[in-house]
């Protein structure tokens, strides 16, 4: 009698169990057809909130197709951004993420766009250890996306506007990222190769070795330029040291570029950088999203720089 109740004891213990497994199985969110939007826990910024995810899947998306990492401008809004990107998702067939990092988390230029690197914004700030920089918040984005869709196939970084200053310094100081490519589109300005102008807008003081640069010149990085993106209008910024890089994007982008295949040439390193224009796009994320979308459909832009 003792060993049928222990018997029995057991394999109730067992069923409880196998019920539980299978909650937890349940109450894992699944990456659905259509919009959906995930929290993602995350130690930067200057409290504890969650970083918001906001997904679209095509109805003929699978995990072997491409996704589409986006990082929003100025505006922060991954939810809308997302929204907006949804036509052409369904027309590239590649999943959308667009991360919200919001203002009340990462407030202000040197939270989001400037990576924290400085302790203040502009020249004044002090640099800081690596890490406290937010650059290790896109690495764990881009696990999470991964584990989310369960993607098998490439994954591509994109940024607009400031989120394209995001990923410039996160091409230049991040770590290696499990991305196929990193599409720096429309950057306002720069954190120039150059070691005797002050963080932001150079590297003076920055611990960055001859090996971090190698290492960042020879990633699958995109400099996207839109062929219209001329204007100055607010809030592209015209501070003297802003204007020394070129008077509007895409002189700053092209001279950033030029300036980075120097400094590979100087430390005698592979450049495997390249940079684009995406004709009649003036400041339009969406249109440049397209524009970056297209480098990977086998439908090559109209004009080309350095390809």
């Amino acid at each position: 009698m003792g060993l049928l109740l222990k018997a029995v004891t057991t394999l109730a213990i067992g069923v409880v169990g196998a019920m539980m497994v299978s909650k937890k199985k349940k109450a894992e969110p699944s990456f659905t057809i259509g919009e959906s939007r995930y929290l993602q826990d995350e130690p930067t910024g200057v409290n504890r909130d969650s970083v918001e995810i906001y997904y679209y899947r095509p109805p003929t998306w699978s995990p072997e197709d491409p996704v589409f990492i986006a990082f929003p401008g100025y505006t922060r809004t991954g939810d809308r951004f997302r929204t907006r990107l949804e036509a052409l998702s369904v027309k590239y067939n590649m999943a959308i993420a667009s991360p919200k990092f919001s203002p009340e988390k990462y407030p202000g230029a040197r939270w989001y766009q400037e990576g924290n690197i400085s302790d203040a914004e502009g020249e004044e700030g002090h640099i800081q250890p690596r890490g406290k920089w937010t650059f290790s918040a896109i690495d764990r984005v881009i696990s999470e996306v991964r584990r989310r869709t369960g993607c098998k196939g490439k994954v591509y970084l994109f940024g607009h506007s400031a989120g394209g200053q995001f990923m410039h310094r996160y091409s230049l100081f991040g770590d290696h990222p499990r991305v196929d490519a990193i599409i720096c589109a429309n950057s306002g300005w720069f954190t120039m190769p150059d070691e005797n102008i002050a963080y932001p807008y150079g590297m003076k003081g920055l611990p960055v070795s001859k090996g971090d640069l190698a290492r960042a010149f020879s990633r699958p990085v995109y400099m996207l330029m839109g062929g219209n993106d001329i204007s100055r209008k607010k809030p592209f910024r015209d501070t003297p040291e802003a204007d020394a890089q070129g008077m509007n994007r895409m002189e700053r982008c092209n001279n950033y570029f030029k300036a980075c295949e120097e400094k590979a040439k100087e430390l005698k390193v592979p450049f495997k950088w390249k940079k684009s224009i995406v004709p009649g796009a003036a400041h339009e994320g969406v249109k440049m999203a397209e524009g970056a979308m297209k480098l990977f459909c086998e439908e090559p832009l109209d004009e080309t720089l350095g390809m």
